[in-house]
């Protein structure tokens, strides 16, 4: 990777401000009322881009493994009858840049202080601070929005892109330093017509921004001409300006934007990318409705079929994405897409890894057995013909969110595949397990196991996985989704699978936890767990890491907040604002070497976001109910990181092994095998190879021994 962080604070540092989302204001207006909020207009000049910091708060898991967690970006406020936008899909950056400038010049400032925020009209006076001196680290994650604006006679649909530019200094990781930016909107203010339905996407570390555009269902008079067809754009958010970027059909009047497809009759889904910290260029990649791998750094892209394993007749859904060779090919990045044999279902995650210039190395099919067993725990469920991988299904392909196959490596150069399997085949089934194909390279040989699993049998025996705490004990059970929504939605009980740097499983499901109400009662929630990746027996145990009605401590706003709402399914299918494997990276917090963790270890996760609905407890009364219609709820992009664990530093690049501080035979071994690996902390020149440079440069800091 380009601009690898640095091994020398990155043991021992905090992962939780690292990697991950992005960007929402840890604030309340000051004005005692739930509305209007201080939520930013997508079309103000002033809110294009807005500087500030956010502060993760520390939380333990049901394992008492110690994350961070803040809500790092609101979405923005288009109706006067709400304090924000919904959130749809979401993706956070799969690779880090380091020894950069901060972003922003200034940031907004404000700790333990109610009513503080970065609205001028609805937020007390804040404070700005100048960025850190020196360099730093640097990711980047987006979501898309939308809402019902009106003219007083019209109803329109806003869509909007709102990404974020995070910096982070390694040596005080629990703060993030956010630049938000408006991407794209689709009016051109609150009360025009929309010129574009908007789909989300992908972005990189670069602030490449990646989404996709039709014009399906416009209304009104859009005051711009309208986009025909399908369209596909990269917006550079580092280069926005204080312009409404409105995408429509004239592209001379796009701000930081390039259209890479304009008005193509065949449908594309929403794109993922090749980061331009590996790609020769930046680099879209997307699948379309003519069973063709799309991609290239500006129009004409390119479009063939090279991406199907053989067997393969057919694609559905969007790219999911590692940065990992996964299939030892020497790739930049290894892409996965739901695939259909003769058969003509969906029964096969297939694989791809690609070269810099985007173009195919090499391809793998993994279709599922007739029967997979839970090696955890011994549940065996056998498939009938009707089963299918359904994630793409409905809006999924247009909306996001990006993608349904989830792929890494684990720590033995091991390839992993994931995908949530619909047991009847039902766009909303609520009897969904996530399948986990582990491939080894050199032999060729597949392995399959689940990460989780819930039956359609639950009436006559066990309803799904079980959860644990962190003595071992059983705390509750994965549950069909009709016993946490009463029926409505029906299914699907999980998301999309997300791969972290270890090969554990993070994914939203619908969860019976046990002994949680007065006289003993479960209590049914949709939840966020993490199955824990055990290499020796291919096996995976779920931890419990929040759940609906979880109360953090904002540390800038000063006020308790509460998850309210964790979607899954929409009224028929997956719903795009839930979980997808982009919604994770697959790389260590900081780049630890993975040699040196445990997979249970807080810094194999370099970042997770989701979006959740979350309520503050403005007026103090100790719930988030809004009965005096003073406390404030928000659709937020949240974010999830590790904490700093206690211990010595690396002293150098070449200090790989613990205990750190010495340099020994060990650090020899643990090189040895990172490189091996491929693991990013490695590639020690921080040119994406990984080669007798890095060979030479880890001698030299070797010989060069600990202070």
């Amino acid at each position: 990777m380009k601009n690898r962080p640095t091994k020398l604070v990155a043991a021992v540092i905090a992962c939780a401000g690292l990697t991950g989302s992005l960007y929402a204001q840890d604030s309340v207006s000051n004005l005692g009322a739930s509305l209007p909020g201080d939520g930013l207009s997508p079309w103000a000049p002033t809110f294009q881009k807005v500087a500030y910091v956010v502060d993760l708060t520390p939380f333990d898991t049901s394992w008492g493994t110690r994350f961070g967690i803040a809500p790092v970006i609101k979405s923005s406020r288009t109706n006067a009858n709400f304090t924000g936008s919904l959130v749809s899909a979401q993706f956070l950056s799969n690779d880090m840049i380091v020894n950069v400038p901060y972003t922003s010049e200034q940031y907004y400032l404000w700790e333990n202080a109610p009513g503080s925020g970065v609205n001028p009209e609805t937020n007390a006076p804040t404070q700005t601070i100048p960025a850190p001196g020196g360099l730093s680290n640097r990711f980047a994650a987006a979501f898309s929005e939308f809402s019902t604006i009106t003219d007083g006679v019209n109803n329109y649909n806003y869509n909007g892109v709102i990404g974020g530019i995070i910096n982070y200094d390694p040596a005080q990781p629990d703060r993030l330093y956010v630049t938000r930016v408006v991407a794209a909107v689709n009016t051109a203010d609150s009360m025009s017509g929309d010129s574009a339905q908007l789909g989300f996407g992908s972005i990189d570390a670069d602030t490449n921004t990646y989404y996709r555009a039709d014009d399906f269902g416009l209304a009104g008079s859009p005051f711009a001409p309208s986009v025909t067809g399908n369209n596909l754009y990269r917006t550079n958010l580092n280069a926005r300006g204080p312009v409404v970027n409105q995408i429509n059909g004239n592209v001379a009047t796009l701000d930081a934007t390039q259209a890479l497809l304009t008005g193509a009759p065949t449908a594309h889904n929403t794109p993922n990318h090749i980061p331009a910290s590996v790609a020769t260029a930046p680099t879209v990649a997307t699948g379309n409705f003519s069973t063709q791998y799309v991609r290239g750094s500006a129009a004409p892209l390119t479009a063939d079929s090279s991406h199907l394993a053989a067997g393969m007749t057919d694609h559905r859904g969007s790219l999911g994405s590692t940065m990992r060779d996964a299939l030892g090919l020497g790739a930049v990045t290894t892409f996965g897409m739901l695939a259909q044999d003769q058969t003509g279902q969906t029964n096969t995650m297939n694989l791809w890894g690609v070269n810099a210039n985007g173009n195919v190395l090499g391809t793998l099919a993994l279709t599922h057995p007739s029967s997979v067993t839970d090696n955890d725990d011994g549940f065996t469920l056998a498939y009938s013909a009707a089963a299918e991988y359904r994630g793409y299904a409905s809006q999924a392909a247009f909306r996001g969110g990006v993608g349904q196959v989830a792929i890494g490596r684990d720590r033995n150069g091991m390839a992993l595949a994931a995908a949530t399997m619909h047991e009847n085949g039902l766009n909303d089934d609520f009897s969904t397990q996530i399948l986990v194909a582990r491939h080894n390279p050199n032999t060729g040989t597949t392995e399959w196991t689940m990460a989780a699993y819930i039956d359609q049998l639950f009436l006559s025996g066990r309803s799904g996985k079980e959860v644990y705490d962190g003595t071992g004990a059983v705390i509750g059970v994965l549950t069909p989704l009709f016993n946490v929504t009463g029926g409505t939605p029906l299914g699907p009980s999980m998301s999309a699978p997300v791969f972290d740097a270890a090969g554990n499983v993070w994914f939203i499901g619908s969860v019976e936890l046990f002994d949680r109400l007065p006289g003993g009662g479960s209590d049914f929630d949709n939840a966020l767990f993490r199955a824990v990746y055990d290499e020796a027996t291919f096996s995976y145990r779920l931890e419990l890491v929040l759940e609906l009605g979880s109360v953090f401590v904002g540390r800038n706003s000063g006020l308790p907040w509460q998850i309210q709402f964790l979607s899954i399914a929409d009224s028929n299918s997956i719903d795009s604002a839930s979980m997808f494997s982009g919604n994770g990276t697959s790389h260590t917090w900081n780049n630890v070497p993975l040699a040196n963790l445990t997979n249970d270890d807080p810094r194999t996760n370099g970042g997770i976001v989701l979006q959740a609905s979350i309520a503050y407890d403005v007026d103090g009364d100790g719930t988030f109910d809004n009965a005096g219609g003073i406390d404030e709820e928000y659709n937020a992009l949240l974010f999830i990181g590790c904490t700093a664990p206690e211990g010595p530093q690396p002293c150098n690049d070449a200090d790989f092994a613990e205990p750190f501080g010495t340099l020994d035979f060990f650090d020899v071994l643990a090189f040895l095998q990172a490189f091996s690996n491929q693991d990013p902390a490695a590639d020690i020149n921080s040119d994406g190879l990984w080669d007798f440079f890095d060979v030479l440069a880890f001698l030299q800091a070797f010989s060069a021994g600990c202070p």
